[in-house]
């Protein structure tokens, strides 16, 4: 658990932890393995190219779900992960769900938001699961989830980032890396001094 939430804190580091991105993103390329892919805005790349980036682009979900039907009509054992936006998603939801795609669809929402989104979500029969988009740790159990339904052909899943919902015991001024460097200290993972 220290290394996987390590490489974490790291590309928190350098996805920019201020980017209400950068916490689903982060757990998202730890999570996936060598041969995963992840979509970029106009880009398809494997997870390795992924994490060399700065920065992180909404790409559109029916073309984030063409890839993951490429990828299972090459019989290729793998999982494709896309931030997407709202262009063509009805669509893409429905064919993740006629598929089975290997695809995990993430979208950042405003607490707002939710209702309206998982009736769309609910209504093409794809799972969806809204966590925490700020904490890597409220993150993870709903990432693993999905990247281990999609590994094993158990189809796609859309994961509602809510960006902008604070719990009774969180500091409105902190972050996804300073709440990630709190638990990496209480674990005994990491020393103050090494998170400099």
């Amino acid at each position: 658990m220290r290394e996987l939430l390590l490489k974490i804190r790291a590309l928190l580091l350098r996805f920019g932890a201020a980017d209400e991105r950068a916490a689903a993103t982060a757990v998202t390329l730890g999570l996936l393995e060598e041969g995963d892919l992840f979509a970029l805005g106009e880009h398809v790349e494997p997870v390795g190219e992924t994490a060399a980036r700065n920065s992180v682009a909404a790409t559109d979900a029916l073309a984030a779900a063409g890839a993951a039907y490429a990828l299972q009509r090459r019989g290729e054992d793998a999982v494709i992960a896309a931030w997407v936006d709202g262009r063509h998603l009805d669509r893409a939801l429905e064919m993740a769900a006629a598929l089975g795609l290997p695809l995990i669809m993430l979208c950042a929402c405003r607490e707002s938001e939710l209702d309206e989104l998982s009736s769309r979500v609910m209504a093409a029969d794809v799972s969806c699961v809204p966590a925490d988009g700020r904490s890597v740790m409220k993150l993870m159990p709903a990432l693993r989830l999905a990247v281990d339904r999609a590994r094993e052909g158990d189809g796609s899943t859309l994961i509602e980032c809510v960006v902008d919902q604070l719990s009774d015991d969180e500091d409105a001024e902190s972050g996804p890396l300073e709440r990630l460097d709190s638990v990496l200290i209480v674990e005994g993972y990491a020393m103050p001094e090494e998170l400099k």
